[in-house]
């Protein structure tokens, strides 16, 4: 027959140990559930700081983009200027018409942008931090579409204005300087040409300079729809961090 003390003993001790293990295990589990919560913490830390520097980028970024806008309207006006006066439509010295033939060349600088935090976003996979699928969306869509769809054609237009630019060269010997400033004063510095009256009105004077002003405006809508994706994205990013 079993002892009532020890019957009543082994429960205590089941109690006492079965209370134990509860706490053990519950300590256990606060333990795991602090740990993640300070992971997860660092990984939002670190998705929060790559979103400030991928706005940083993409200011820069903006500023290029309105830099190269001006860029691209100074040589569309140029474009404008000899195609009238091609036209007999104005009357320009020769150092005016050199000047702006050279303008019209320099729509060959092109906008490159900045892709590397982009990159740390999706190969660090927090992008799948990002809470915003509109952002996640609108992020694939500029880094992997339109900007690769957009360097594809800027490989077109510098093709054509390099081949513009040599020709100038060749048949003018112009020798020009660009000012890598949108706003300088002297955007253009000629130290030397000489004029090739026959070749400025030949049939591929004018063929450049109606491809120019065609390249030149399409250029400049792509880069107005990137400035606009680019504010729109910004904004987005913006909004994920508050």
């Amino acid at each position: 027959m079993n002892n009532p003390d020890n019957m009543s003993m082994l429960k205590r001790f089941t109690i006492k140990y079965s209370f134990e293990f509860v706490v053990i295990i519950l300590g256990i589990l606060v333990s795991l559930l602090l740990e993640q919560r300070r992971q997860n913490e660092i990984e939002i830390n670190r998705k929060n700081n790559t979103i400030k520097q991928l706005i940083n980028v993409i200011d820069e970024d903006i500023d290029q983009i309105e830099g190269f806008i001006y860029l691209q309207n100074y040589s569309l006006k140029s474009c404008n200027l000899i195609f009238d006066n091609l036209n007999n439509k104005n009357k320009m010295s020769e150092d005016s018409i050199i000047f702006h033939l050279s303008s019209v060349g320099r729509a060959l600088r092109s906008f490159f942008p900045q892709e590397g935090i982009f990159n740390q976003l999706v190969n660090s996979d927090l992008i799948k931090m990002i809470n915003s699928d509109k952002l996640k969306t609108n992020l694939f869509k500029l880094y992997n579409e339109d900007l690769k769809r957009h360097e594809v054609h800027t490989k077109e237009f510098d093709k054509f204005f390099l081949d513009y630019n040599y020709r100038l060269s060749e048949n003018f010997y112009l020798q020009d300087t660009w000012a890598t400033s949108p706003i300088d004063k002297n955007p253009i510095i000629i130290s030397g040409y000489r004029f090739n009256e026959s070749y400025y009105k030949s049939s591929k004077i004018f063929a450049d300079i109606i491809e120019s002003k065609s390249s030149i405006q399409q250029y400049i809508r792509e880069l107005n729809d990137l400035f606009n994706s680019f504010l729109e994205l910004k904004s987005l990013c913006i909004d994920e961090l508050e």
